[in-house]
């Protein structure tokens, strides 16, 4: 079954905003990364009611003294640097390029989002074709099984011109590491030939919002 818990009461009028919204996201998952601090990852049909939406996230909830500021200050630590529209993305993308996800998700998963950057339009070439092919899974499921990993499929995304976003899911945070690291250990040699820079983000899920 799907992990639904209610909103927290601070943000409860901030969702419920969200949910009348013509252009909203779909599905909202939030998670706890390492450090504690929260973050989201949102679900859209198109990228143009991705743009929408934040440009009335910006102006109703980012903007100090807008309308649904108080709920994002009251539901975080206090200290805590709220995001601002530049800084608000870790990263987005629009094209699906592979998706061998399986299940629900489920509270206490972890997640680990990855954005990469290309040496070359050939080297992204290279990657699409071995990358997002079923041998390729099928070896990261073998390493997976190795490592004593519970691992439940991974999100490819084109996120731009020689940029790419995925999302791999884990049943905990230390075997996210752990896939992490057997995953280096067996594609080494293409990471370091496919890619010029490559930051990932961990986060276990606590909560699920779906809005339509």
């Amino acid at each position: 079954p799907l992990a639904v818990p209610p909103a927290e009461p601070a943000v409860k009028p901030l969702i419920q905003a969200i949910s009348q919204l013509k252009a909203r996201p779909f599905r909202i998952v939030s998670h706890i990364a390492e450090d504690g601090r929260v973050f989201n990852a949102s679900f859209f049909d198109d990228d143009a009611t991705m743009r929408t939406f934040i440009d009335w996230y910006s102006q109703n909830a980012l903007q100090p003294g807008s309308k649904f500021h108080k709920c994002l200050v009251d539901a975080v630590s206090q200290g805590t640097e709220l995001p601002t529209r530049e800084s608000l993305l870790f990263g987005k993308a629009t094209q699906v390029l592979d998706d061998t996800r399986f299940g629900e998700y489920q509270l206490g998963m972890a997640v680990r989002y990855s954005t990469m950057r290309f040496q070359s339009p050939e080297m992204e070439a290279e990657a699409r074709e071995i990358a997002c092919s079923p041998d390729f899974e099928r070896r990261i499921a073998s390493a997976m099984l190795g490592a004593g990993v519970s691992y439940f499929g991974r999100l490819v995304m084109a996120s731009g011109e020689n940029e790419w976003l995925t999302a791999s899911r884990y049943g905990s945070l230390e075997q996210a590491h752990l896939a992490t690291s057997a995953v280096r250990g067996i594609l080494g040699d293409e990471m370091s030939r496919w890619f010029s820079e490559y930051k990932s983000i961990f986060g276990t899920a606590s909560r699920v919002y779906d809005l339509d």
